[in-house]
């Protein structure tokens, strides 16, 4: 079972490619460390619209974590182009790539919510919002002590019986954190080849599978796959609210700003006009000083 500090385990079935979120622009982008190990973290985006400074510990482990999925966005290529190519293809590893791929994903978006609301609690104040040293985001550290170690991530690798491992990584693949240009190419060829994908993928797998299809198997498919799919989806439209609603109140933070600066301009030309209408009263006489 997963620990209670990690977040619940995605079961995606055979119909997804892995956690794509679309063009996030600076969203999630950490910046060098500076002399003390602190690394700016961007929330949005657009670059400087909200940031925070995160401490040394939390910079060093969101990059680990941020490296894995960077790395697990271009092997879930690698499989893709397996699968299209049906060259040395393994939909069982395929399948739990997928898993680890979304979960590490959903783990990076927990991570800038929290922040957000440590932010909006004032635990991290500002701005410039700076986290404090004696704050930990502590539902990383089971990633971070896993990660260490080589254990798998998934329940499943982890709990039975063989010996598992990580996926072989691609040493060219390195650690960069920045994403490939070609990374939204590959989005948008993912989503338009995804009938011929699914053909291919079911007749595989019914040319695999039925020997491994158990009673079991199929109860558990049948009970969780379909409900956990559609609780993580739940949790991403709960996150899409929630970053709606604090732009709907920063906006409104702003209307009212420019609201006061229109009835500030417009008192100051109603005292200007009366100025003006005070002064001119007398049709002769010496001119008078205006007095604001």
């Amino acid at each position: 079972m997963a620990t209670p500090d990690d977040l619940p385990w995605p079961e995606l079935g055979n119909v997804s490619r892995g956690a794509t979120r679309g063009n996030q622009g600076q969203k999630g982008v950490l910046g060098p460390p500076d002399r003390d190990g602190r690394c700016i973290l961007q929330l949005r985006v657009q670059p400087g619209v909200l940031a925070v400074r995160l401490n040394r510990q939390a910079s060093d482990w969101y990059r680990s974590l941020d490296n894995e999925v960077n790395r697990a966005l271009k092997l879930t290529k690698t499989y893709w182009r397996k699968a299209r190519r049906r060259q040395d293809y393994d939909a069982r590893a395929d399948q739990d790539h997928m898993e680890l791929h979304e979960w590490l994903q959903q783990l990076k978006d927990k991570t800038m919510s929290h922040l957000e609301l440590l932010m909006q609690k004032g635990d991290i104040q500002g701005p410039p919002y700076v986290m404090p040293d004696d704050i930990e985001l502590s539902f990383l550290r089971k990633f971070i002590e896993r990660q260490a170690a080589g254990i798998p991530h998934n329940p499943r690798l982890r709990n039975s019986s063989g010996d598992h491992t990580y996926p072989p990584r691609d040493h060219s693949i390195g650690d960069s954190i920045t994403p490939e240009p070609s990374d939204s190419g590959f989005v948008d060829q993912n989503q338009r080849s995804m009938h011929d994908r699914f053909s291919d993928g079911s007749s595989q797998r019914n040319s695999q599978s039925p020997p491994m299809r158990t009673d079991e198997s199929l109860s558990h498919e049948a009970s969780s796959s379909g409900l956990q799919a559609a609780r993580n989806a739940l949790s991403r439209a709960q996150k899409d609210t929630q970053d709606a609603f604090m732009r709907y109140t920063a906006c409104l933070d702003v209307e009212r700003q420019a609201r006061h600066a229109v009835t500030s301009a417009e008192k100051r030309r109603d005292d200007i006009m009366g100025v003006l209408l005070s002064q001119n009263q007398p049709s002769l006489g010496a001119p008078k000083l205006f007095r604001l």
